[in-house]
């Protein structure tokens, strides 16, 4: 009796071909409005643009990354919805993939972010209504006001988790109106003539601007970045 075969080995991850890869700093920008790390988009855009699950090690050689920054910005970004990690038994490592949804990843980024915005203010203003009631007494004006703030605050929040959840809920749901809406525009974007969605020179000119800018205050951050993983 014959032996089960062995899936065949994929050869090794050489990297990204130039042409893919000189898309990378789009990424990076797309990942860096929403209030990531440079890291963040150039990672999630390397899994994007390869053509197969990575492992950790892979993805550092690829964007000359040390073994230590990698797993932390893969561990943030799985931590943000934005990255899928499947134990491979064969490897015997974690492989990586995208989540394409970025609708879903903007929402879960707008939700937990203005979530923790909302509980800084409110502790904030807690322990200075605190302050004024001890020192001032109850009948202080600024009482009313702080507590009018307390009680927008818990609105606010509500609200806010309503509307993020039931967000989530209707992309999670495949008969859902925005979920079909959602499957409508990307087969409509699928199919649109390249030439409607060229930017044109001054598109492109205001894009390369950005990316410049983005270069010149982050690169601090990354180097102390990768200093710090090197270290750990």
């Amino acid at each position: 009796m014959s032996s089960p075969s062995t899936p065949p080995t994929a050869p090794p991850f050489e990297g990204l071909e130039p042409q893919l890869a000189e898309q990378l700093p789009t990424f990076e920008l797309f990942f860096k409005t929403f209030g990531f790390k440079r890291l963040h988009g150039r990672v999630w855009g390397l899994l994007v643009l390869a053509d197969r699950s990575l492992s950790s090690k892979e993805i550092a050689n690829a964007l000359e990354m040390s073994q230590g920054s990698t797993s932390t910005t893969l561990n943030e970004l799985s931590e943000w919805g934005a990255v899928r990690s499947v134990f491979d038994s064969q490897r015997r490592c974690h492989l990586h993939e995208p989540v394409g949804n970025t609708m879903s990843i903007v929402a879960t980024v707008f939700r937990r972010r203005e979530q923790v915005v909302m509980a800084k203010l409110r502790q904030s203003t807690n322990a200075t209504l605190d302050y004024v009631r001890t020192r001032y007494g109850d009948r202080d004006p600024r009482v009313i006001t702080l507590r009018s703030i307390l009680s927008s605050c818990e609105i606010a929040e509500a609200v806010m988790q309503l509307v993020f959840t039931s967000v989530e809920r209707a992309l999670g749901d495949s008969q859902s109106l925005l979920s079909k809406a959602v499957s409508t525009a990307l087969k409509v974007g699928m199919t649109v003539p390249s030439k409607f969605l060229n930017v044109g020179p001054a598109g492109e000119a205001e894009l390369i601007a950005k990316l410049a800018a983005l270069e010149a205050d982050d690169d601090d951050e990354d180097e102390q970045d990768e200093a710090e993983a090197a270290r750990a």
